[in-house]
């Protein structure tokens, strides 16, 4: 949920937003998001053994992870996207936003590759947190051309 979510954040951002470099930073954002959810599903859910007979290590640091850092309904929460662009009311919010959840993304990844048991589903964490790291970077970068 937390790349999809991503992924309709910023194509949402995408349309709303009028300034140039905040308008391709946005879509590629959302480009990568898609990417994301391409790799989980595709590649970390069979290499990590996900399953609906048996229960895997890696689903078991999964939940621990979300029982101490996170909502418990993180994975399972479909956010109103609408009504939450709608609540945008500046570039430097949406920015702002965007930003923390980048942020809590290389969190999140980062703490999966030292749980996880496999060296594949270890290297795809790594990768991720590394791409949500240039996220943040690229959203910091125009943050700080934002009054």
């Amino acid at each position: 949920m937390i790349e999809v979510n991503g992924l309709r954040f910023y194509a949402s951002l995408a349309q709303l937003t009028e300034d140039k470099a905040a308008k391709e930073v946005f879509k590629r954002l959302a480009a990568e998001e898609k990417g994301h959810l391409k790799v989980i599903e595709k590649t970390y859910f069979p290499e990590a053994g996900f399953s609906v007979d048996e229960v895997t290590e890696e689903e078991i640091a999964i939940e621990e992870y979300v029982k101490t850092h996170a909502p418990a309904d993180i994975f399972t929460r479909r956010l109103d996207m609408d009504r939450l662009v709608c609540q945008i009311d500046s570039p430097k919010k949406a920015l702002t936003l965007a930003l923390n959840a980048e942020r809590y993304s290389v969190d999140y990844f980062d703490d999966m590759a030292r749980r996880v048991t496999t060296e594949e589903g270890r290297r795809i964490c790594q990768e991720l947190a590394e791409e949500e790291r240039g996220h943040v970077a690229h959203i910091e970068a125009l943050l700080a051309g934002v009054d």
